[in-house]
């Protein structure tokens, strides 16, 4: 098993758990244990919605989209058009069950596949977003470059930031769990990706949190 089939397996089983980090059917207890010690994964989103801006009638492309959490609240929000693509089956489920609880689904399609594998025909997106996303890619490059393709906007996606105690923990637990595993980027790795992925503007939000780490927010608007 390749470590990228690794994590679609651990994303697989415990889809409910990690759809229920947000979780609005969770109690008031659990909400808010998320929020303490995830407090990154929190800080991540508030970022991402903060920076796709106003989304009325606008396209978005939520890449590694789980449970839907950002697609619906974007749909939510007014755009004209939010695709959700995942490569896990169960994620995907969630994600469609809750849009059609929240009436979103005539606006937020759920597609299951490989990003980089994914034939978008001459599709182009006004926002694209890949949180918690490039934590298991081994090869970061073509698949930032593949988002600078297709967005004719805003591109946001979230790094991980090493950390002595937690980076090795969550690395150490991945690998002996066999759950794939976890990569690290500094400031400086960002950068470079961007501008190796032709993204024409970029800047880089940082999350302090324990478990941070950067935001890229890319522009290629004209």
């Amino acid at each position: 098993m390749s470590k990228l089939e690794e994590v679609r397996h651990r994303f697989e089983w415990d889809a409910a758990n990690f759809a229920g980090i947000y979780g609005e059917d969770s109690s008031a207890a659990s909400r808010l244990l998320n929020r303490v010690l995830r407090r990154a994964v929190f800080v991540r989103y508030d970022v991402a919605m903060t920076e796709s801006g106003d989304v009325r009638g606008r396209s978005i492309l939520d890449i590694g989209c789980g449970s839907g959490v950002y697609s619906i609240e974007l749909a939510r929000r007014g755009a004209r058009r939010v695709l959700g693509l995942d490569f896990s089956g169960p994620m995907l489920d969630i994600a469609r069950a809750s849009a059609r609880k929240s009436g979103t689904d005539g606006v937020a399609e759920f597609v299951q596949g490989e990003f980089l594998e994914h034939d978008f025909g001459t599709e182009k997106f006004d926002v694209t977003i890949a949180m918690g996303v490039f934590d298991y890619l081994e090869q970061a490059a073509p698949f930032l470059k593949k988002m600078s393709m297709l967005t004719r906007g805003k591109i946001i996606a979230s790094f991980p930031r090493f950390s002595v105690v937690r980076g090795v923990a969550r690395r150490m637990r991945y690998r002996l769990t066999r759950r794939g595993d976890v990569f690290y980027y500094a400031s400086a790795d960002v950068d470079r990706l961007a501008e190796s992925a032709g993204i024409k503007r970029h800047r880089l939000i940082h999350v302090a949190s324990s478990g941070g780490g950067v935001v890229l927010v890319g522009d290629n608007s004209e």
